[in-house]
């Protein structure tokens, strides 16, 4: 019997890694595009915003896989017995913590690094194309730097809130899913 249970959690971590590395590939090469275009035909301040936005998506995934790897389960069991369906949700995110956190870590999070990064330099080249080689590249380097600590900077500040706020942010979590998943049923 225990070496069926050993079997089946082998297979589901397969499955798990699987998925990810398959869903990180398109999705990043998705992103990539869509960032790509739209940066081209956007106003700079626009272009920046989308850089904004990217690198705040990363911060928050990376903060909310922190704070459902660190919550402490007991509260949303109480929750959950009263048949709660905040707490089962919030239950089932710290029952699958491994698996939020990687999504949440590292699929969103680095993903939006690595889109974010490109969008600095497709950004620097609009930026800095008609300045000297020198110039463009010491402005390019600047802006890249800059876009990589403001990201670091921010997932380190994330990381302690997540740490400190993970109840809270468990329940805002579970919160948003519910609501989500209620609107998937009421449309079948």
């Amino acid at each position: 019997m225990k070496n069926i249970k050993e079997k089946s959690k082998r297979r589901a971590r397969r499955i798990w890694i699987t998925f990810a590395f398959i869903f990180s590939f398109f999705m990043t090469a998705l992103l990539s595009l869509m960032s790509g275009e739209a940066l081209e035909d956007l106003p700079v301040w626009a272009a920046l915003a989308v850089l904004f936005v990217f690198i705040l998506l990363g911060i928050v995934f990376d903060m909310i896989g922190l704070a459902v790897t660190t919550a402490d389960i007991s509260a949303f069991n109480a929750m959950a017995a009263k048949k709660d369906p905040v707490g089962k949700r919030a239950v089932w995110l710290i029952a699958n913590a491994e698996k939020v956190s990687s999504f949440c870590n590292d699929i969103v999070g680095d993903i939006c690094g690595v889109v974010s990064g490109a969008s600095a330099a497709a950004i620097a080249v609009v930026l800095f194309s008609g300045l000297g080689y020198e110039t463009a590249f010491w402005l390019t380097l600047s802006l890249t730097a800059l876009v990589s600590s403001v990201t670091v900077g921010g997932k380190a500040l994330g990381k302690r809130v997540g740490i400190e706020k993970s109840r809270e942010i468990t329940l805002f979590v579970a919160k948003a899913l519910c609501i989500f998943t209620k609107k998937q049923r009421k449309k079948k």
